[in-house]
């Protein structure tokens, strides 16, 4: 089909330049085509469901098939409950942490006020010594304490990371289309298991065609972005608008496989140019010849 397709164009082509030489209006022939999009799967397992087919119209943000996300819903249970626990062990540490604060200052309190009665007379250096030792023990508590409530914050910043990354990849089990379009191509079925990278589905912009014509370097010098064009069907039954989008920037080599030897050695110019396929009327690989400047 795509030789079938070059050879169509490669002698529409030839016309196109035979034609161009000898009048007025530049012009060129081309095939119809698209922007698509191939749709990958992001995540591994076995396809449940789909919800297209070829042929189907889809709206970026359709969801396309389904994805057995019964090992990830497992992992994300599992995560969840590692997280219950984590906040249980943070409550019980934040208590500690409460009574260590508690105990410090009572000590500091004791401390300072033995240290008073020492200095007067009425406090033995042992007393005092008792009291220093409770304070440095109360202090230690307290920063341990404090040390396990941030180990333990960290840790359920770690579970919520996981858990967030699972509830990303439980998305990837419901992958969805990309724009609008129509899938064009099909890919796999109900039943099959995918690796992730493996394409789904092909989807292209039909609302939207363009075709790429050449043109030699006289009619070429007439032609600029913005332009409007005609764009007339093999079957001359309806005529269309176009726009030209896009010009080379330099000149290439017309295509060899069916030119003469004098035709091989013209140089000529691509211009792309865009089509709104308002009706639905026009298709993929369909063989057009535009006239520019009209």
């Amino acid at each position: 089909m795509k030789n079938f397709r070059l050879a169509i164009l490669l002698l529409l082509l030839t016309a196109a330049v035979g034609c161009s030489n000898g009048g007025d209006v530049p012009g060129g022939s081309g095939l119809l085509e698209t922007d698509e999009v191939i749709l990958s799967a992001e995540t591994s397992g076995r396809v449940l469901s789909l919800a297209f087919d070829e042929g189907t119209a889809v709206n970026a943000g359709d969801t396309l098939a389904v994805i057995d996300p019964t090992r990830l819903e497992l992992q994300l249970a599992s995560a969840e409950a590692g997280r219950q626990v984590a906040l249980a062990n943070l409550e019980s540490a934040c208590l500690q942490q409460e009574q260590a604060t508690e105990n410090d200052k009572y000590a500091r309190k004791e401390h300072d006020r033995v240290t008073t009665l020492f200095r007067s007379g009425s406090a033995t250096e042992k007393q005092l010594d008792q009291l220093k030792h409770e304070l440095t023990q109360a202090s230690l508590a307290m920063r341990t304490s404090q040390a396990a409530v941030s180990t333990i914050e960290s840790e359920l910043a770690r579970i919520d990371a996981d858990i967030n990354m699972i509830y990303r990849s439980l998305e990837d089990c419901y992958p969805v289309a990309p724009t609008l379009g129509v899938v064009t191509e099909k890919y796999i079925e109900p039943g099959e298991l995918l690796s992730a990278g493996k394409p789904i589905a092909k989807i292209s912009n039909l609302n939207s065609l363009w075709v790429k014509v050449y043109l030699p370097a006289g009619d070429f010098a007439h032609v600029k972005i913005g332009d409007r064009a005609n764009i007339d069907t093999e079957s001359g039954e309806k005529q269309y608008d176009g726009e030209v989008v896009w010009t080379s920037e330099e000149a290439e080599f017309t295509p060899k496989n069916i030119q003469t030897k004098k035709s091989r050695a013209d140089l000529v110019y691509a211009v792309k140019v865009k089509i709104e396929n308002s009706d639905g009327t026009l298709k993929i690989g369909m063989p057009v010849y535009v006239t520019l400047g009209e």
